[in-house]
């Protein structure tokens, strides 16, 4: 018994064994397995590969568009197949694919200055930082450790190795975690290939999946760098701010300033405000650890750092340039302004205008922001230029500077409209706000890459933000802040949501109105009149009348002029207004009238004025606005500032501001401001014009790099930007590189310097370097949810210069531009003086010319015709997706067809067309040339060259061309198959008596019973009856097919004196025309019959189609009547300029050609020409033969 029982121990244990996953823990073991060499990753011209080893010769195979995670793939969700290896090797080869060994950009990352290196491979480093740590023999660190060192705030460096189990599966394969303080894990575990989830590498276990799956294969290297921000505690020991962590893995950020609130599942400490250790879990598998270092820092004083987010994004990251970070900072911290520089590559941002601050700033927001501009605003690229001094002096000087500033000019505020607040909360988080400021809306983006906005409400008034955001450059002229060129109604609607913690709130009377009910086409007498009504309202609101027609109405109020200076008064109204002022008036704009204008000036004292406006509406809209500017007032509506108190006192303020300014303070604050160097940077028009040359400080390049604002603490009367290390030491590398010598500087440099200034990698990739960062991901919007990314992220700018035309850039760069619907987020203006060489750089980097434009021997109008079918829903299909005009395309609304050509290169456009996948990966653009050969295969025999020739020839015709067929939203087209239709009713350029016939030939007229004319000849379609058959049919059908030509505008036959007589221009009824209607032949094709005078007409126009499949028409006009009628004459065509050529044809105004049977004479008429026939009625009867062709 006891043996049988040993024996089956014995085999229990060994089944257990047995079923282990096996486990490689080094490359040199995993070797053994031949599967280790298979799986990993692939890349090819296309598309990209992870392959996971899921043991026994079994795989699975991720397939990705674009390129792998981080290196191209374009988001699209990836494919997954299993495989075998043989399957592999075959996928491999179709795909054209290579292995790639990929390395984090941060591997073997040295520690910089100030780092504690915690694991270096050495026993002294483990014993001095680690309890009871252990290394493997080949100097790696083995899991299950806990530091010595305790940590607040700080940077960590780790690189690890998770092991090869292909047969392991979920939280059992290569599992460990990182402990930051031992309270947050981010996770780690081979999760190769996988959805990328919290419980895997780069996910905050418990808390939020990684933006990206970044994780390498088992056995590669890879990096953790992680910036953490310790949780903020009161005295109390509340949790006042939750812990925060940016993870870069494999040096591409996948956990940006995420939140930490609470603890993560199985962390070893509890939160807490005590600084913690860093723990390295062991959960079993031989995880391996090496190069660990950390870099304690001050979160809080980081913050106050000026933010410049291209710094930020491309020169601290591994592999940065910080050299170019330190030229962007010199650019944009307006170094130049006190120290000599060579001109640099890209604009250098100049500082505010602070011209009439006063009246766009509020009071107390110049004195705190002059007195702590990175405590007021952190971020700012405002130097505190008072550090150091002693509180006192800093007081005095801060409120000597406050009060020059303030006297500039008078802030006004006046209340917001909730609902307003509302459409500018979507605006701001829709048109492209947050692409470069954190959205308020509860999403976390990074605050590295974020420019601050600071306390808007505590800074600006309600006018003088929208003034600013309507004309930003006003101000700021370097383009940082571009101009979005907001319709009617947007800025004041972002403006009252950005402000809405100050100005939203009920708005308090302060006018007295009088309105009078009667009918007026002048203002009246109001002292005759007897009111209606009386009641106190805000400002002139016309509204409070109750009625919208036939009423007048008076309007009394008080307002305090700041200073003695001349006004001007803006006075809008439908229907008749004036102003007074003290009884005098002052604006006149009588009578009945629509919405406008009128300006006057008038010069005030400063004080009280007493101020009415009489109104009177008539009917139809009505509306009434006041506007007053000057005496340090911008142009403002007065209802901001009126009052009922006869001593001008406003109501309580919106913001009660706490800063009186001293004016005996402003010539102190004038001297001021030229003496500590804010005249250096900024522009101010009451300053000397010298101001700035009492500044003297050393050349850029002769710099001491460790001193002066390069100092970790500057001294006294210095400006201190509260620069970090990193930015300290940027600038260094960029100084040294001027002391070098003048710094050449390629076009692509240009262009990534140009983008990385302006910020244009906040939404656009070039070259797979920027676009919008995972945090930011979800605030690109689109209305058009199916076209997924392509819809909703700025476009590419790969190729930008080959692809848009240079003129069409400028443009866009200079006003911006709104050319797809579709994305919410708009393109805005910089001003191309801010980007010089930029557009030069761009086409000389981009530009090809590679395609093969055909030279299309056809007439342009069959030319023409031939891009119109292949825009239309019978070719290409382009009306599908894109408008025409503003026209069609009621799903994805694409960009419009006519503004093609005036963006587009022609070169680019081929190419594209050939292969729209090459340009845009991913796009939803379809290829209508597969194989290099056309889905259109019976127009110019498919060749693909002559057909995007021939769409390229319409689409340049723009608002000329003609819309192509299926842009109509409810087209009903009639096609003639076997049959001539008739169409009766009502057609474009002809009396209300036209008849339109089309032909199965494809060559159509219209005949105008009204004047007994052959109007219109055109070929393609014949007509869309939408207009007429749905609905009440209002309005004139003009044709729907192509080269129409307008061919007779009154009956062709008249008698006359002379072959040269003026045709007659009498009604045709006074002529003795008379229309007799019409007969088919027995093949439905119509001869249209009408009596001129005793002659009787027959009309029959033929469609004719020559060898080469070539269609023109034939006309037989058969004249019967008295054989004695003298001076009858047919008129053949009349145009311009009538050319003879050969074999009898006649050429009319370059648009169409002429024969017929007999003499003909070419007369001058007026300024023009006529090609007339005289008739012979022999026998009473003639027969006259046409031919046109066009």
């Amino acid at each position: 018994m006891r043996i049988a029982l040993c024996s089956l121990l014995t085999a229990l244990i060994c089944s257990v064994a047995w079923s282990q996953p096996t486990t490689y823990a080094t490359p040199e073991a995993a070797a053994e397995d031949p599967d280790f060499a298979t799986q990993g990753e692939y890349v090819g011209p296309k598309r990209a590969m992870q392959v996971i080893a899921l043991g026994d010769g079994e795989f699975e195979a991720v397939i990705y568009a674009g390129g792998l995670p981080g290196d191209g793939w374009d988001k699209t969700p990836p494919q997954r197949v299993p495989l075998d290896a043989d399957a592999v090797l075959d996928l491999v080869d179709a795909n054209q694919m290579q292995r790639v060994d990929r390395k984090s950009p941060t591997l073997g990352q040295q520690p910089p200055a100030g780092a504690i290196v915690m694991f270096d491979g050495t026993t002294e480093t483990m014993e001095a930082h680690w309890q009871s740590g252990r290394m493997t023999d080949d100097g790696l660190l083995i899991e299950g450790v806990t530091s010595k060192d305790r940590f607040d705030d700080f940077r960590l460096h780790l690189e690890f190795r998770t092991p090869f189990m292909p047969a392991a599966r979920g939280q059992a394969r290569g599992n460990s975690g990182v402990y930051y303080q031992g309270r947050y894990e981010t996770q780690v575990l081979d999760s190769f290939g996988l959805a990328g989830a919290m419980n895997e590498t780069g996910g905050i276990y418990t808390i939020r999946d990684p933006d990206l799956n970044m994780c390498f294969p088992p056995l590669a290297w890879q990096t953790y760098d992680a910036d953490f921000t310790a949780a903020r505690y009161d005295d109390a020991g509340k949790k006042t701010a939750d812990a925060k962590l940016t993870v870069r893995l494999n040096g591409v950020i996948v956990q940006q300033n995420v939140a930490l609130p609470h603890k993560t599942r199985a962390a070893p400490n509890d939160e807490g405000p005590q600084p913690g250790p860093l723990y390295l879990q062991n959960h079993g598998n031989p995880v391996r650890f090496r190069n660990i270092w950390v870099q304690p820092r001050d979160a809080d004083k980081e913050a106050r750092r000026p933010r410049v987010p291209g710094f930020e994004r491309f020169a601290t990251s591994a592999g940065g340039d910080a050299a170019l970070g330190g030229h962007l900072l010199i650019s944009e911290l307006g170094c130049a302004a006190c120290h000599l520089q060579a001109k640099p590559a890209v604009a250098a941002k100049q500082a505010p205008i602070l011209d009439s601050v006063g009246s766009r700033i509020r009071p107390d927001h110049l004195l705190a922001f002059i007195g702590d501009p990175h405590g007021e605003k952190p971020g700012t690229t405002m130097p505190d230029l008072l550090a150091g001094l002693e509180p006192q002096q800093r007081d005095a000087t801060v409120r000597a500077l406050a009060s020059y500033l303030v006297s500039t000019g008078v802030v006004v505020d006046r209340v917001g409209d909730p609902v307003a607040a509302g459409r500018g909360k979507e605006l701001f988080h829709m048109i492209g706000c947050t692409a470069c400021h954190a959205p308020q809306d509860g999403t976390v983006v990074s605050d590295a890459t974020t420019i601050p906005l600071g306390k808007l409400g505590q800074k600006y008034t309600f006018d003088s933000l929208v003034g600013f955001l309507k004309q930003p450059h006003a101000t700021r002229p370097s383009g940082r802040m571009p101009s979005f060129g907001f319709q009617d109604g947007e800025a004041e609607d972002l403006a009252t949501y950005l402000l809405r913690e100050v100005i939203l709130g009920e708005a308090g009377v302060n006018t007295k109105a009088t309105f009078y009910e009667g009918s007026w086409k002048t203002l009246p007498d109001f002292e005759t009149l007897t009111a209606e009504k009386e009641v106190e309202t805000f400002g002139l609101d016309i509204e409070a009348s109750g009625r919208t027609d036939r009423f007048a109405a008076r309007f009394d109020s008080y307002f305090i002029a700041p200073k003695r200076a001349k006004y001007k008064f803006h006075l809008g109204s439908d229907d008749g207004s004036r102003v007074l002022v003290d009884g005098k008036q002052v604006v006149l704009y009588d009578g009945i009238h629509p919405h406008g204008t009128r300006t006057a000036e008038v010069l005030l004292e400063q004080g009280v004025h007493e101020l009415r406006v009489e109104y009177f509406e008539f009917a139809g809209y009505e509306s009434l606005t006041l506007e007053i500017e000057g005496g340090g007032l911008n142009r403002i509506t007065i209802d901001s500032i009126l009052s009922l108190d006869p001593s001008g006192q406003m109501a309580e303020p919106l913001f009660k501001s706490t800063f009186q300014p001293d004016l005996k303070l402003v010539q102190q604050g004038r001297e001021l401001f030229t003496s500590v160097g804010c005249a250096a940077c900024h522009q101010l028009k009451s300053l000397p014009t010298d101001a700035t040359k009492s500044l003297v400080a050393p050349a850029m390049k002769s710099l001491d790099t460790s001193a002066g604002c390069l100092a970790e603490t500057p001294v006294a009367g210095l400006p201190n930007f509260d620069l970090n290390v990193a930015q300290r030491q940027a600038i260094g590398r960029a100084i040294d590189e001027l002391r070098a010598g003048p710094q050449e500087i390629d076009a692509a440099g240009l262009v990534h310097q140009t983008m990385a200034t302006m910020n244009c990698y906040a939404c656009h990739s070039r070259d797979k370097i920027g676009g919008p960062e995972a945090t930011r991901d979800a605030v690109f919007k689109t209305t058009m949810q199916e076209m997924g990314d392509e819809g909703r992220l700025p476009p590419p700018l790969t190729g930008v210069g080959d692809k848009l035309k240079s003129d069409y850039i400028t443009q866009i760069l200079n006003k911006g531009a709104d050319e797809r619907p579709y994305m919410l987020a708009n393109m805005p203006g910089f001003g191309t003086h801010n980007l010089p060489g930029f557009v030069d750089a761009l086409v000389a980097l981009d530009q090809k010319s590679e395609a093969e434009i055909a030279a299309i021997d056809q007439p342009r109008d069959e030319l023409l015709s031939a891009g119109r079918m292949l825009a239309g829903n019978k070719g290409l299909s382009c009306v599908k997706c894109h408008t025409f005009g503003g026209q069609g395309a009621p799903g994805i609304g694409a960009i419009d067809m006519q503004r093609m050509t005036s963006r587009l290169r022609e070169d680019w456009f081929h190419r594209y067309l050939m292969s729209p996948q090459t340009y845009r990966p991913g796009t939803r653009m379809p290829a209508s040339f597969p194989d290099g050969k056309s889905v259109v295969p019976d127009l110019y025999e498919g060749h693909p060259n002559t057909q995007i020739g021939a769409l390229w020839t319409y689409l340049a015709d723009g608002s000329k061309a003609r819309p192509p067929i299926g842009v109509e939203k409810e087209l009903i087209e009639l096609i003639p198959e076997e049959r001539p239709i008739i169409y009766r009713n009502f057609i474009e350029g002809l009396t209300p008596r036209g008849i339109a016939v089309g032909y199965p030939q494809r060559v159509h007229i219209a005949w105008d019973a009204g004047t007994m004319s052959l109007a219109l000849a055109w070929k393609g379609a014949f007509i869309d009856a939408s207009k007429h058959w749905v609905g009440r049919g209002p309005g004139k059908q003009g044709p729907l097919g192509d080269a129409i030509r307008s061919l007779e505008k009154v009956a062709p036959l008249a008698r006359l004196d002379a072959i040269d007589a003026p045709w007659p221009t009498e009604d045709l009824r006074e002529q003795g025309y008379r229309f007799l209607g019409y007969r088919l032949n027995p093949s439905g094709q119509p001869t249209f019959r009408y009596r001129a005078g005793e002659v009787t007409v027959e009309d029959t126009p033929l469609p004719e189609v020559d060898d080469s499949g070539a269609v023109s028409l034939r006309r037989q006009l058969q004249l019967t009547g008295p054989a004695d009628t003298a001076g009858l004459t047919l008129r053949v065509a009349a145009g311009k300029k009538i050319e003879a050529a050969d074999d009898g044809w006649y050429r009319v105004d370059g648009e169409y050609s002429i024969r017929i049977d007999g003499p003909a004479e070419l007369v001058s008429v007026g300024d023009g020409q006529e090609l007339r026939v005289p008739v012979s009625l022999e026998n009473g009867t003639a027969t006259i033969e046409e031919q046109i062709r066009w």
